[in-house]
């Protein structure tokens, strides 16, 4: 019996900004699959009739919301180190989707994803808010298909900067995290207080990875003041130089 082929699996973070946050998941990945065939690298297909790219995501982003690492995992049938698939993979990337990370292995799957929710109205509405809904045990909110779930039991942490919010939210194998429950908690416990509820802009997943983290202020159950340095992509202009991109 002949022996099965090597498979050399590389797990790859790219960015999602500007309009491709509008993009639905099935969308998104179509789009990283041309990007691949453009790239030429080696890339193991399914079999069958319809072959495709042996592509696999973590979770699927809600539509709308922006994201500094998005993972994926992808086999090849040849053995390629990541600065090769690196060198090969981001000039074929369009506009608002950057190469974050390249790593041998298969994507990591984190148990705990965060959000930063820009405030653009009534921050301290939000950041009060924030501060009451960390205190209570429940906090029951319909979801957009009317069903109830409790926002704080998926709610892991929080902190208050300059002009957002940043949670930490539980993820469920199969479940993505929903940050606009969240930012709903947070409008309806501001009306409850009697406060004008706080306006949210663009919500954008950030790198939850252990060795950013540990860069950064510890976590804690409580709300900081303390405004953190880094500040989300809104719009393509804003992404970093990058090598000339495929059309």
């Amino acid at each position: 019996m002949a022996a099965a082929p090597e498979r050399f699996p590389m797990a790859v973070c790219l960015s999602k900004d500007g309009d491709t946050r509008f993009l639905g998941h099935l969308d998104f990945a179509r789009l990283v699959e041309r990007s691949l065939r453009r790239s030429g690298l080696p890339i193991v297909n399914t079999q069958g009739f319809n072959p495709r790219q042996k592509v696999s995501f973590i979770d699927a982003l809600p539509v709308g919301v922006a994201s500094e690492g998005e993972w994926f995992t992808l086999s090849l049938y040849e053995d390629r180190t990541p600065e090769a698939l690196r060198e090969r993979l981001e000039p074929a990337l369009p506009e608002c989707v950057r190469l974050v990370e390249v790593r041998r292995g298969s994507a990591p799957a984190p148990s705990r994803v965060r959000y930063r929710l820009a405030v653009t109205a009534h921050p301290r509405s939000a950041e009060d808010a924030l501060s009451v809904l960390l205190q209570r045990e429940h906090f029951v909110l319909d979801d957009a298909r009317g069903r109830p779930i409790d926002v704080r039991a998926a709610l892991s942490a929080g902190l208050a900067g300059a002009g957002f919010i940043e949670v930490e939210l539980s993820a469920d194998p199969g479940s993505a995290p929903r940050p606009a429950l969240v930012a709903g908690a947070l409008a309806a416990l501001a009306r409850e207080s009697g406060a004008p509820p706080p306006v949210f802009g663009v919500f954008t997943k950030l790198q939850s990875e252990p060795e950013r983290r540990r860069k950064e202020i510890a976590w804690d159950d409580v709300v900081a003041a303390e405004a953190l340095s880094a500040s989300s992509a809104e719009s393509c202009s804003s992404t970093p130089e990058r090598a000339k991109r495929a059309g």
